[in-house]
């Protein structure tokens, strides 16, 4: 094993592009020998529970706009007989005045909006004339999101007012192409639209997400403060993209999930314009989609859908929700999700892009959606197979973890295992699924997070409790971090799984609000990658401890 070959300050991802190896790219141990077997009650939190970020009323510090409720009665019962009425902070590129095509879209909760006819847009009072549609639907057949585009004269910002399930009376406009209304792909709309925070974490368009206000003067503020989207975004970006291990962890995605926590220019900027960077990069179609990561073509571990789709979902631009169909066409071609238990290779973390790339393009597609479920499924079924069936002979039914050998993992560790750290990505891919599933596999996916989460509150920690990087299974193996970036996902994982099992297991909450604190004292983000991987999902860890 090349042992910590992207440590702190190192200069990047020294792995192979091919598929069929992973060379750790992150900060890892420098140890590989076992140190003991984690402790099962790490000491109790005494600095402060962690709030429940659906009742609170903290104000969004962003100054976002709110939400109200509209009196106007409807004849729709998905929202309770009223529309509900979004304020839209709109904010001109410098130098665009006058009359604008402006363009934006507004993502919705299940249930909350059935017939895309039925939204009015107000400004200063007077309604305007709109083009809507519709983008995407939840399983229950409800839009994902509402497209908008409408036409006003601007000199400087100003604020709409978005009415769901109130008919239009304005008229309607003829739509343009979303590309129609950029300053251009390097500089992204001439107008830009700011939901609030509240509304997008509501929505759960990103995921299952607190907003940052929320979460303000406890523990797991540590996210906020940690994941400095100002430093490590866009313009930062644009001086080291050249380093493809800056594009690892899908950087779209990560700038859009924090934009929903703060719902501020600077995490949207970021989250638009990477995502477009991204895109741009693409070549070919479908299986033979090919992406723009400098030296990584072929390397599924760059393979990304979601941040593709969450654009669409942000905007209604068609090209995206396309090439979301066709990197996930790709990553099938590229990934066998299926383990044989042996040193074939296999990680966590390509497991996790794959789920959510299949899920993602499942999600928004408007032709292929049962070919990307049937994916989607099949991975699934393939995981819940390698966490049923390995270490052989371990056999604890209620904590598992998707175990495989280090040499899957390109590492010489010494013996099976599996990474805390990357199980967060593939929990977040399960966790996805069984939001956007029916029936008995999306329970299998939720009972796997269950199993995931509570190995790794058992085995996964040091004595002292701080996660592992690799750990063993049932064997009191593990190797230590000798660095403190990965407390978050191990915090995530484990809030995942006490959410999941139903919230009444003390213990397992116990252990996430304490590695919540664990990441609230000793988090280091020294460098962008190491920003990516710890704020794309364990960001969502105080939204499943706070239900």
């Amino acid at each position: 094993m090349t042992v910590c070959s992207a440590c702190p300050g190192d200069p990047g991802d020294t792995s192979e592009t091919g598929t069929g190896t992973d060379a750790t790219t992150d900060p890892g141990p420098t140890t590989n020998a076992p140190t003991g077997a984690a402790t099962d009650d790490p000491t109790a939190s005494t600095t402060g529970d962690l709030p429940d970020p659906t009742t609170s009323s903290t104000v969004d510090p962003t100054d976002a706009p709110v939400t109200t409720t509209d009196s106007t009665t409807t004849d729709d019962t998905t929202t309770g007989g009223q529309a509900t009425t979004i304020v839209v902070h709109l904010v001109p590129q410098p130098g665009v005045s006058g009359d604008q095509r402006i363009n934006f879209a507004v993502p919705l909760a299940p249930g909350v909006l059935a017939d895309d006819t039925r939204v009015q847009v107000r400004h200063a009072g007077t309604e305007l004339a709109t083009a809507l549609r519709g983008l995407a639907r939840h399983p229950d057949g409800s839009w994902r999101s509402m497209q908008i585009q409408l036409d006003l004269s601007l000199a400087g910002e100003t604020d709409l007012e978005v009415s769901l399930d109130l008919a239009p009376t304005a008229g309607s406009l003829d739509p343009v192409p979303v590309a129609d209304t950029l300053v251009d792909d390097a500089t992204g709309p001439r107008v830009w639209a700011l939901l609030p925070a509240e509304w997008l974490t509501a929505s759960g368009f990103a995921g299952p997400l607190a907003t940052a206000a929320a979460v303000a003067g406890t523990p797991a503020q540590a996210w906020t403060d940690a994941c400095d989207h100002d430093q490590w975004g866009h313009d930062a970006f644009l001086g080291a993209m050249g380093s493809a291990d800056v594009w690892l962890y899908d950087r779209g995605t990560i700038h859009y999930r924090g934009h929903a926590r703060r719902g501020d220019l600077s995490t949207l900027r970021s989250a638009y314009l990477e995502t477009t960077i991204y895109r741009d990069g693409l070549a070919g179609q479908g299986p033979n989609t090919t992406i723009g990561v400098p030296g990584k073509t072929g390397d599924a571990k760059y393979y990304y859908s979601q941040n593709l789709a969450l654009h669409y979902l942000m905007t209604g631009d068609d090209r995206f929700r396309e090439s979301a169909e066709d990197v996930a066409e790709a990553f099938a071609d590229l990934w066998d999700p299926a383990y044989a238990g042996d040193d074939g290779f296999w990680t966590e973390r390509h497991a996790g892009f794959g789920l959510l790339a299949h899920v993602w393009a499942m999600n928004v597609s408007d032709d292929r959606a049962q070919q990307f479920r049937d994916l989607a499924d099949a991975a699934v079924t393939a995981y819940l197979d390698i966490q049923a069936s390995y270490p052989p002979g371990y056999d604890d039914p209620d904590a598992r973890c998707f175990a495989h050998t280090d040499g899957a993992a390109d590492e010489d560790f010494g013996f099976w295992g599996c990474s805390p750290w990357l199980s967060a990505i593939l929990a977040d891919g399960l966790d996805q699924y069984a939001t956007d599933s029916p029936g008995a596999q999306a329970d299998a996916a939720r009972a796997a997070i269950v199993k995931l989460g509570r190995v790794i509150a058992r085995d996964g920690l040091d004595p002292d409790g701080k996660p592992f990087y690799w750990m063993g299974v049932g064997d009191g193996n593990g190797a230590v971090d000798d660095y403190d970036e990965h407390w978050g996902e191990s915090a995530y994982v484990v809030a995942m799984a006490y959410h999941h099992d139903g919230a009444g297991d003390d213990a397992l909450r116990q252990t996430a609000e304490d590695l919540v604190l664990g990441f609230r004292d000793n988090a280091e983000v020294p460098h962008m990658r190491s920003f990516n991987w710890q704020c794309r999902s364990a960001v969502a860890t105080p939204w499943f401890l706070g239900q």
